[in-house]
């Protein structure tokens, strides 16, 4: 008979096969789910992984469970559910890896970097620092001799949740693309391609938001030893000039000749509802007989009714998938937007699509596309406004392109209808070319 340690149960299954889980308040309203254990309680991996069930944290909140793994220096490492017990353990596993290279000084690596930033004074929300703890005074100005004495200006320090919320969002994007890599070994040409990624997909703002929160990450960690100079400050700034074109056919017809199969569905969610593509990558497979997809919008956070055409309704249905997300990968698992971002920017840098690159096709122009085609089919500015979450004044900038063109068609009709009366005003007895 085994002694198990604490909150380690056994369970013995019909077959006669036994099952060992860890499960803290087991038996009460505030029970954990159990952590699946290996069968064999002698062996030395079962003895591991029950060690390390004592450094985890479970909290129940509004959208389910969140899991954590609790580090030797009281780090939090985010961990995915333990259903699939594979996936877990090896992100336990990688976790304790992580510790183990911040607490030796090995690697310095990216994850090892936004690890230690989070922990740091630096990541703290504006007033979340101890109040029993004076705030730092400014130096005082010289004074004149016999002036009274101004009280010292305290300073607050602390992120902003806006800032922070940027960290935290450029933080995934860093880790998707550096996570294992040492922070010494990112170049200038790195940082730079990361940039234009975001460029491609028409969003110049997030790309200088991410370029200013990794120089912020890079400075943090310089006089820590994750890197002696900052790489990003010899890079471009994206430019936000607004110029960028709607595709015109030879586009579209040259992407989804030569594009990899994976990104032809979220360039027609761009064409057919004129969204931004982070809000494209969490659409959700409409239902059949379902009119509109309603998302909130990451930009906004507005809800945007969005409406299927039934030409957009036809592609999603040749898909022949049935998962309940919407774009997917050539594997089958859902794009995230930090996954397409850097996918796009892969296939753009192929020699086929040099064209896209000299004339600035990128996928923000599909909303355009979007707009001018709703404009030019009658739609009012506020029902296009409606329809693509787009403010009016936008809007309206579009529509005088596209009313300009409708002039411009309504003038040649009238033009060509007047000729021959005004002819031979213009061109005296001259015969007409035949």
């Amino acid at each position: 008979m085994v002694d198990l340690p604490k909150y380690v149960h056994g369970e013995k299954k019909a077959s006669g096969r036994r099952y060992f889980a860890y499960q803290r308040f087991r038996g009460t309203p505030k029970a954990w789910p159990r952590v699946p254990l290996p069968a064999d309680p002698l062996s030395v991996e079962f003895v591991t992984r029950a060690k390390l069930c004592e450094q985890l944290v479970a909290t129940k909140g509004e959208a389910g469970w969140t899991w954590h793994f609790v580090d030797e220096a009281a780090r939090l490492h985010k961990l995915p559910a333990p259903d699939d017990a594979d996936q877990f353990w090896a992100a336990v596993e990688k976790a304790v890896e992580v510790a183990r290279q911040i607490a030796s000084g090995e690697r310095r690596t990216f994850r090892a970097l936004i690890t230690d930033f989070k922990a740091s004074a630096a990541y703290q929300l504006k007033g979340a620092a101890d109040s029993s703890e004076p705030a730092p005074m400014e130096e005082p100005a010289v004074q004149r001799p016999g002036a009274k004495r101004k009280p010292g200006k305290r300073s607050v320090g602390g992120l902003s949740k806006s800032t922070r919320d940027q960290y935290a969002r450029h933080f995934r994007e860093i880790e998707e693309n550096w996570a294992d890599d040492p922070v010494r070994s990112l170049t200038t040409v790195d940082v730079q391609q990361a940039i234009d990624a975001f460029s491609e997909l028409g969003q110049p703002s997030a790309g200088r938001a991410f370029r200013a929160t990794l120089s912020r990450l890079i400075d943090w960690g310089i006089p820590r030893g994750y890197a002696e100079i900052n790489v990003v400050e010899k890079t471009e700034k994206p430019r936000e000039d607004g110029t960028y074109e709607p595709w015109a056919p030879w586009a579209f017809e040259h992407f989804f000749k030569h594009a990899r199969l994976g990104l032809h569905l979220p360039v027609y969610s761009g064409l057919f509802t004129g969204q931004r593509i982070s809000d494209i990558v969490q659409m959700r497979r409409p239902q059949d007989g379902i009119t509109e997809m309603p998302i909130i919008a990451q930009k906004t956070n507005a809800i945007v009714p969005v409406q299927i055409h039934s030409e957009y309704r036809a592609i999603i249905k040749a898909t022949g998938q049935t998962h309940e997300m919407l774009h997917l990968r050539e594997d089958g698992e859902p794009w995230t937007y930090e996954g397409f971002k850097t996918a796009w920017q892969r296939e753009m840098n192929r020699d086929v699509f040099k064209r896209f690159r000299e004339e600035r096709v990128v996928f923000h122009g599909t909303r355009k596309n979007a707009v001018n085609n709703l404009l030019e089919v009658g739609c009012s500015e506020a029902l296009v406004a409606a329809i693509v979450k787009m403010s009016p004044a936008m809007v309206h900038h579009y529509s005088k392109r596209v009313n300009q063109f409708r002039l411009a068609r309504a003038a040649m009709k009238q033009f060509e209808a007047g000729w021959a009366e005004l002819r031979p005003h213009v061109l005296g007895n001259l015969k007409a070319a035949r």
